[in-house]
């Protein structure tokens, strides 16, 4: 199972997703559900990170991903200095 609470991983990954695979905006793109999910299961090299609070993601968040809110994206150090490593951020849902 990929999520801590008893809810599904495809109610998780319906919510918002988007990949990031570098800094600049010509390398972003939106990705759906059943791919991150196919990324997921393949074991591709990905960094999974959820931007909700702490508490939030404390409750709900999928195994193996790490809590980033996004408040604290540009003063992070926990994304990955190769640029080439694909970045999954993910929340739940459109606030």
């Amino acid at each position: 199972m990929l999520i801590k609470t008893r809810n599904t991983l495809a109610v998780v990954l319906s919510f918002c997703i988007l990949l990031l695979a570098g800094v600049s905006s010509a390398n972003e793109a939106i990705i759906n559900a059943p791919e991150v999910k196919k990324m997921i299961e393949e074991e591709q090299p990905v960094l999974l990170v959820n931007v909700l609070s702490q508490l939030e993601y404390e409750s709900l968040h999928i195994t193996g991903s790490i809590n980033i809110p996004i408040d604290k994206l540009k003063s992070s150090n926990l994304l990955p200095e190769d640029k080439n490593t694909p970045v999954i951020f993910y929340c739940m849902g459109h606030r």
